[in-house]
């Protein structure tokens, strides 16, 4: 009884996060779908591509699907509370996610989800854009005999250097994503200086 209860009242969301195929890479979600079970929601993310065909026509479109991302919420909450977040490929396939409820507890990723390294250059949504940058700090990593304390699923964040304003941003964990665009030299040794400058400090 505890367990169907508690599907019961999850929510879970799938929406596209489309891509202008411009230069400019703006970021366009797309319109949310609703499940009440986590088994109609991953055989969602299956059929995506299959349903929404026009979506992968980057030509017609002017974007691009970049991934999908599936959110789930508790139902019957006054607040705005988010149990997990799982990203997957255009295609269906899980890349990253964080099952941590808003409020925890938090207490690190293990060592094979971290798949970025200190000094990989990645993109990130922020904003209205896609946008490249470098890593500059992992998450906190998974320790069975020293537990953090007081964390939730926000300090599941690589700190990153983005460019070109080279600001920090805090960008959880399952949304940092390995470059699908070329980046330039120039952005690549920007971005480097820009790290050696944030570890001198």
């Amino acid at each position: 009884m505890t367990n169907r209860m508690k599907k019961e009242n999850e929510l879970f969301l799938i929406y596209p996060l489309n891509v202008s195929s411009d230069h400019q890479a703006i970021i366009k979600p797309g319109k949310p779908i609703f499940f009440s079970e986590i088994e109609k929601a991953e055989l969602m993310i299956q059929r995506f591509k299959e349903l929404y065909a026009f979506l992968y026509d980057e030509t017609s479109q002017g974007e691009r699907v970049y991934c999908l991302v599936m959110e789930t919420f508790a139902m019957d909450s006054p607040y705005r509370y988010q149990l997990s977040t799982r990203v997957y490929t255009p295609d269906g396939i899980l890349i990253n996610d964080c099952m941590i409820p808003d409020d925890g507890p938090f207490y690190g990723r293990p060592t094979s989800t971290i798949q970025h390294q200190v000094g990989d250059l990645v993109e990130v949504p922020c904003g209205d854009k896609l946008q490249f940058g470098i890593v500059a700090v992992q998450p906190v990593c998974l320790c069975e005999e020293n537990k953090p304390y007081g964390l939730g699923a926000s300090d599941d964040c690589y700190t990153i250097i983005q460019h070109p304003d080279m600001e920090i941003n805090y960008a959880h964990s399952p949304m940092v994503f390995k470059p699908s665009r070329m980046i330039s030299m120039t952005i690549s040794q920007e971005l480097t200086e820009a790290l050696n400058v944030f570890n001198a400090s």
